[in-house]
């Protein structure tokens, strides 16, 4: 894996992929997501409310999804990506001293801020970095190793973050809150050691306003990526509020608390064999077959977890599910980038971050809502709609990948 034989010393000499995949390792050690909501219920907030949090993550990205693309484009892709990783750590340790709705507020604001900054910049920053060849089929295969590297993240944090609170005490949880924010601390401090590709570095910027009129024509003219858009939208499968309602869910059908950590973190496993091995799915499958599969089966799942209210198989059903719904990140990213040109790719893939936000934003809302009043009547409306999504929106091999890459 991305650890193998590593020390501190080999830092300097580890290529791009792999440094992006250790800064990531790092920055993805939220040691407090297992306990987030119970921790946020200490807190005196509602399920609405917390669920509201995650909404405020996605308008303050969708707010700054194309301002920090443009940055990224103009300034520097690795520069970008450096200011999200320092303003992340600023919120982790922000985290730990807000007592009210505003600030928590507040702080996913900053926080939606900073994944603006990266969401663009990590895809261009890795592609960037790619030799000449089939780089749909190397992005993809790189995505998933980034994937699998923050999932390995997610398998230590949630581990050791669910065992550390297991008895749900406010003063446990909130020291992982702390093991969190230093940790992001390190991956900032790591980025220092990511260089700009030198064709990247060498190349004239284009105005803001080009970048973006770039951008938007793009997206409006392109038949293939507008598929593919199209098809990653619908099929949304509302991974940062199944972060909150697997732990509802968990508490109704009377899931012990270590559960809470160790569930997620045997989850972060499966992504990690997924997102590892989803290149090879169009290879086998074809491009439009395998979407159909990594974007159906998460709908399939989640009419499963409403229909279930026995504690041992919503654990597995749960782990199944938030692995299937990664699989498809790492088939979206390549393909998205084989579509975009290279002088306004971190600005595209904002534009593209930003459409999804505001389907995921809007239905978020909507979704807190309805959990507070049914959870697997949430869930069930979920799968219905990926499910449908998956079966109706059929990605046209001829436009799926463009002939020159």
């Amino acid at each position: 894996m991305f650890l193998r034989n590593f020390s501190w010393r080999s830092v300097r000499s580890l290529d791009t992929v792999r440094l992006v995949g250790l800064i990531s390792f790092f920055g993805q050690l939220y040691f407090f997501v297992p306990v987030m909501t119970p921790y946020l219920f200490h807190r005196n907030l509602t399920i609405a409310e917390i669920a509201g949090l995650q909404t405020m993550l996605m308008v303050s990205m969708l707010a700054m999804e194309l301002p920090t693309g443009v940055i990224a484009d103009r300034l520097g892709h690795v520069w970008s990506y450096r200011i999200g990783l320092m303003v992340l750590a600023i919120g982790e340790f922000l985290f730990l001293y807000a007592r009210d709705y505003s600030t928590f507020l507040l702080i996913q604001f900053i926080t939606g801020t900073a994944f603006a900054f990266g969401l663009g910049s990590i895809d261009a920053i890795i592609y960037d970095s790619l030799p000449d060849g089939d780089r749909v089929s190397a992005m993809q295969r790189a995505k998933g190793f980034l994937g699998s590297a923050q999932q390995m993240g997610s398998v230590v944090a949630y581990s050791i973050g669910g065992v550390i609170a297991a008895d749900l005490s406010l003063s446990r949880m909130t020291i992982t809150i702390a093991m969190g924010a230093l940790a992001m601390t390190s991956a900032a401090a790591l980025s220092f050691r990511l260089k700009e590709a030198p064709h990247v570095a060498m190349r004239s910027k284009p105005a803001s306003l080009a970048v973006i009129a770039t951008a938007f024509r793009t997206l409006r003219t392109n038949r293939g990526l507008l598929q593919i858009v199209t098809l990653s939208i619908v099929t949304c499968s509302f991974g940062a509020h199944l972060l909150v309602f697997y732990q509802q869910y968990f508490l109704e059908t009377g899931v012990a608390g270590v559960w809470f950590g160790l569930g997620l973190s045997l989850a972060s496993v499966v992504i990690v064999s997924g997102q590892l091995h989803a290149w090879r799915l169009p290879i086998a499958l074809g491009t439009k077959r395998a979407l159909m599969l990594a974007t159906g089966v998460p709908g399939i799942l989640y009419l499963a977890m409403a229909w279930n209210q026995t504690a041992w198989l919503a654990v597995t059903l749960f782990v199944v599910q938030w692995g299937a719904m990664h699989v498809s990140v790492p088939l979206f990213s390549g393909l998205y980038n084989a579509h975009l040109s290279n002088e306004a790719r971190a600005t595209s893939l904002s534009l593209i971050n930003a459409v999804v936000t505001i389907y995921i934003a809007v239905g978020g809302v909507f979704l807190g809502w309805m959990a507070g009043r049914s959870l697997p009547l949430t869930f069930a409306l979920l799968g219905a709609v990926i499910l449908a999504g998956a079966l109706a929106i059929r990605v046209d091999e001829r436009h799926a990948v463009p002939k020159v890459l």
